[in-house]
């Protein structure tokens, strides 16, 4: 009798602890989904307005349900169309709830495109949008447009950069990026990581491989402690070119 009690009791407690680690798995799976699900950025930019008249960039950020209001930074990029290398970076202001808004007031009449770039939770994404200021006609799409234009959102990719927490130098690391594409996993772009040390100017360009739907993998031996760039490019035929760029401390 108190040997059949005894296997009960063992037989109980390894039930319990095989439920236990169960729970364990699913709940790091479930962390690990939510760390991967992308941020969503919903860019509003006025279709018209006047030159002389105060304009209003507004952006809500949210990750899942939540509403983020700790991105690291949301800027707003105004060119006006052909003039992509004389853009204006504007400064976000962060009025909570997950909305970044900024300000501008057009001097000239034309076509212009605001794009706004958002990095939180080691995401980032630049969406588009084009407005119109006085009776400005546009004469033929700039090369940011890429054919089909409504005058808002344009692309949406999110890049998430996944490493070790703690980065030895002179010992391969495993890298990994993950990338969507309007809330599709992005298979078969071209993924490469542009690697320099602060204060160098010799840089590494790293090819990733591809492996899974969205996922890109690499290793890579950082040669020296220091604080690195690590620009991540994600390019796909000529309507997909995006970066992110992230500090990496690397330690001796």
């Amino acid at each position: 009798m108190l040997r059949k009690f005894t296997i009960f009791v063992l037989i109980t407690m390894f039930s319990l602890i095989v439920s236990a680690c169960g729970d364990g798995n699913e709940n790091n799976a479930s962390d690990q989904d939510e760390k991967l699900e992308p941020i969503q950025v919903n860019l509003d930019v006025p279709e018209k307005s006047d030159k002389g008249e105060k304009v209003v960039f507004s952006t809500v950020v949210t990750h899942g349900e939540e509403k983020v209001e700790d991105a690291s930074e949301v800027k707003y990029e105004v060119w006006k169309e052909g003039q992509k290398e004389k853009s204006e970076m504007i400064e976000a202001k962060n009025e909570k709830n997950g909305i970044y808004e900024a300000e501008k007031t057009f001097e000239e009449d034309g076509l212009y495109t605001v794009q706004v770039h958002v990095t939180a939770r080691d995401m980032h994404t630049m969406p588009k949008a084009e407005i119109q200021i006085g009776e400005a006609e546009s004469h033929g799409h700039s090369e940011e447009s890429n054919g089909d234009h409504d005058g808002h959102e344009e692309s949406s990719v999110s890049i998430h950069l996944v490493k070790a927490d703690t980065i030895k130098a002179n010992q391969e690391t495993e890298m990994k990026v993950h990338v969507k594409h309007e809330e599709t996993e992005l298979e078969e772009a071209e993924v490469r990581l542009e690697i320099f040390k602060e204060g160098q100017e010799k840089h590494d360009w790293v090819d990733l491989k591809e492996a899974g739907a969205g996922g890109y993998e690499t290793s890579y031996a950082f040669h020296e402690s220091g604080t690195y760039n690590v620009q991540v490019h994600v390019t796909k035929g000529s309507d997909i070119h995006e970066h992110t760029m992230e500090k990496i401390e690397v330690d001796s």
